[in-house]
């Protein structure tokens, strides 16, 4: 899944939030399946940010022979 995506899905959750048409069980069940979805969600963006820095220290040629380029390959 693409950030763009994700950003997609993030939408349509928030969408879900405040659809007052819901009623009190349906609206703790999405609550909880958002919850779940915005905690994956913020890893992902979390990876992505640490690709992002890696990928510019190696650019800066930052990070030769260094431990982190050895774990990120």
């Amino acid at each position: 899944m693409t950030l763009v995506e994700l950003q997609k899905v993030l939408g349509e959750r928030i969408s879900i939030a405040v659809d007052e048409s819901l009623d009190m069980d349906q609206r703790k069940d999405e609550n909880i399946l958002s919850q779940t979805i915005s905690s994956l969600a913020k890893q992902m963006i979390n990876n992505a940010d640490i690709v992002l820095r890696t990928n510019k220290l190696v650019a800066e040629g930052k990070l030769k022979n260094s431990q982190i380029e050895k774990m990120v390959g």
